[in-house]
C-alpha cells in the first residue's frame, strides 16, 4: 500500500538541532518469511542466507484501513501471539517524552516498580525474609531510592556498586556483596558493615588473613543451573561463579584456619522459571547449610524469570517459593534451626517496568525477492545489548509521529543505529546471529518505535559511547504521572572529558 509522507520532524541532536524530512515512498515486504543471516566475520560484507516457512499465529489483528495487511510474525510453533502493545505508556505520552527529552530515552514507571517491590516481600519464608535488590540490574538512584523505601537492602556486584548504594541512602550492613572481583578495597567496606560472600577459595583466604575470627557468607556453586540461555546461567560446571560444590572439605580447612564464623550460604543458578528445579537447588543448598551449624542465612540468588513478549513465561514466586518453604520448615525439624531467608531479584523487579522511546530515523529495503525493509532506530545496542548478546525478545510498538496508533501493520528488520552488524533489535529467536522480521504498526521515517521489557540489563548494561554516541536520558513515571528526569543526556564533552591529548614529541 502507498504511504504518505509525513512532515519534517525535528530531531535532538547532542550538540546541536536539525530538522530531517522523510525520503521517498518505499514498497513493503509482504513475504511471509524468516530469513536467517549466519553472520560472516564483523564488516566482511559476506552473509549466508536461508530462508524457511514462517509459523503463522493462533491470533491476527483485522485489517482497520484500506490496504491494510496483516501477516502473523515470523516465529517458532510456541510463540504465537498478535500485536504487542504499550505496557504503561499511552502513544501520546510517548510522543509528550520525545517531545520534552528527546530520543532515544528511558521511562520507568514508578508504580510498577513498588508492585513488583510488594510481590517479591511476600515471597512465601518459614523464618523471616529480606530481599535484595540485585542492583545490577539497574543502578540509577532513583530507583534505589523507591526500593530503600520499601524496605528492600541490596545485593552489589563490585565494591563500586556498593558505594553508589551507600550514596544513595542504603547503610553498609543492608548491602551484601557477592562479586567475581574481589575489590583491593574490601577491608574498608567491611569494616564500616558490608556484608561479604566469598565467591572463590582465594577470595576466602583474602577475607580470612583479614579478618580472622569474624563473620563471612560462603557462595557455593551447587552443580545445578537455569537460564533461559547459556549465558544467564549461572550455575553448574560451565560456570565460574561460586565455589563449586565439591571443593567443600577446602573451603571447610580455610575457615576453620582462620577461624572464621560462617552465617550465611548463597547460591544462585541463573535466570529460570523451573519451579522443580529451584526446589532441588534450595534442598541442595540446605544441604550446605547442615555442613556449617553456624549458619543462619539462606540465599537463593534471584533470576526469577520475567517474561517480556506475550508469548514468554514468568516466574510466580507464590509457586516457587511455596516448595522452598516446606523445605525450611523441614529443615528446623531435622536441625533445630530456623533459617533466615533472602533473595535477590533484579530482573523481576525492573524488566517491564521501563521502556525505551525511540525514533525511527531511516527505512531502507533490500527488495521484494527475498529482501527485507529495515527500520533504523536512533537506538541500539547502546541502549539494549540483550538482542545482540542473548538474542533477547523485546516488544517493539509502532506510534506515530501524532502520538496516535497506526491502523495498518508491516513486517520490519529492525536494527539499530551503530555501525555494527550486530546492533539488531530483531534476532531470531534463540540466535543472535539470525534476523528475524516482525509485525508491527506500519512506520514511516520521523515515527516513534518503543522498546518495551527494557528495565533490567539495558541502562545498567549497554555498550555505553560505541560510535561516540551519548547515554540517554532516564526518566521516571511518578505516582502523578508526571515525567520526571532521573538522568540528563549525556553530551560529547562528557565522553571526552578524561582524555589527555598525546604530546607531539611522543608521536
Amino acid at each position: 500500500a502507498p504511504h504518505t509522507p509525513r512532515p519534517p520532524v525535528a530531531f535532538l541532536d547532542p550538540l546541536a538541532t536539525s530538522s530531517i524530512a522523510n525520503p521517498a515512498e518505499m514498497s513493503a515486504v509482504a513475504a511471509s518469511l524468516v530469513v536467517s543471516v549466519r553472520a560472516a566475520p564483523a564488516r566482511s560484507g559476506a552473509a549466508k542466507i536461508s530462508q524457511t516457512r514462517a509459523t503463522r499465529v493462533v491470533r491476527a489483528i483485522p485489517p482497520t484501513g484500506r490496504g491494510a495487511s496483516v501477516v502473523p510474525n515470523a516465529a517458532s510453533s510456541d510463540t504465537g501471539t498478535a500485536i504487542e502493545q504499550l505496557q504503561f505508556l499511552t502513544p501520546n505520552e510517548a510522543k509528550a517524552v520525545r517531545d520534552e527529552f528527546g530520543t532515544p530515552t528511558y521511562v520507568y514507571d514508578l508504580n510498577r516498580l513498588e508492585e513488583q517491590a510488594s510481590k517479591a516481600l511476600n515471597f512465601p519464608n518459614a523464618f523471616g525474609l529480606t530481599v535484595r535488590y540485585a542492583m545490577k540490574a539497574s543502578p540509577n538512584a532513583a530507583i534505589l531510592k523507591v526500593f530503600r523505601n520499601k524496605g528492600l537492602n541490596i545485593d552489589a556486584s563490585s565494591g563500586y556498586e556498593v558505594y553508589r548504594a551507600v550514596k544513595a541512602g542504603f547503610e553498609y550492613e543492608n548491602i551484601s556483596l557477592s562479586t567475581q572481583e574481589f575489590p583491593s578495597f574490601f577491608a574498608a567496606l567491611v569494616e564500616k558493615g558490608l556484608k561479604i560472600n566469598a565467591c572463590s577459595l582465594s577470595q576466602l583466604e583474602q577475607f580470612g588473613k583479614a579478618f580472622p575470627g569474624k563473620e563471612i557468607g560462603l557462595r557455593f556453586n551447587p552443580g545445578l543451573g537455569s537460564g533461559g540461555t547459556g549465558k544467564t546461567n549461572v550455575g553448574g560446571p560451565s560456570s565460574s561463579f561460586g565455589i563449586w560444590h565439591e571443593l567443600l572439605p577446602e573451603a571447610k580447612a580455610l575457615c576453620e584456619k582462620y577461624e572464621l564464623n560462617v552465617v550465611r550460604i548463597h547460591t544462585h543458578i541463573g535466570s529460570g522459571s523451573d519451579p522443580a528445579v529451584w526446589t532441588k537447588t534450595s534442598g541442595m543448598s540446605l544441604t550446605l547449610c547442615k555442613e556449617f551449624p553456624s549458619v543462619k542465612t539462606l540465599n537463593l540468588g534471584g533470576g526469577y524469570k520475567v517474561g517480556r513478549m506475550a508469548y514468554e513465561k514468568s516466574t510466580d514466586l507464590q509457586i516457587v517459593g511455596a516448595p522452598v518453604k516446606e523445605l525450611f520448615e523441614q529443615y528446623k525439624k531435622d536441625t533445630g534451626t530456623e533459617l533466615h531467608l533472602e533473595i535477590e531479584p533484579g530482573t523481576f523487579l525492573l524488566a517491564n517496568s521501563c521502556s525505551i522511546v525511540s525514533t525511527v530515523q531511516d527505512k531502507v529495503t533490500t527488495g521484494t525477492d527475498g529482501g527485507h525493509t529495515f527500520l533504523k532506530l536512533d537506538a541500539g545496542m547502546t541502549e539494549v545489548l540483550r538482542p545482540s548478546l542473548y538474542a533477547a525478545q523485546h516488544p517493539l510498538v509502532a506510534v506515530s509521529a501524532k502520538g496516535t496508533s497506526p491502523t495498518t501493520t508491516e513486517k520490519y528488520v529492525v536494527v539499530g543505529h551503530c555501525c555494527e552488524s550486530g546492533d539488531l533489535m530483531t534476532p531470531g529467536p534463540d540466535d543472535a546471529e539470525s534476523i528475524a522480521e516482525r509485525t508491527m504498526g506500519a512506520l514511516e521515517i520521523g515515527d516513534i518505535l518503543v522498546v518495551e521489557g527494557a528495565g533490567a540489563y539495558c541502562a545498567g548494561m549497554s555498550s555505553k559511547n560505541y560510535n561516540s554516541f551519548p547515554e540517554a536520558p532516564e526518566v521516571m513515571k511518578g505516582k502523578d504521572g508526571v515525567m520526571h528526569l532521573i538522568r540528563k543526556r549525556q553530551n560529547l564533552e562528557q565522553i571526552l572529558e578524561n582524555e589527555i591529548e598525546l604530546r607531539d614529541d611522543a608521536c
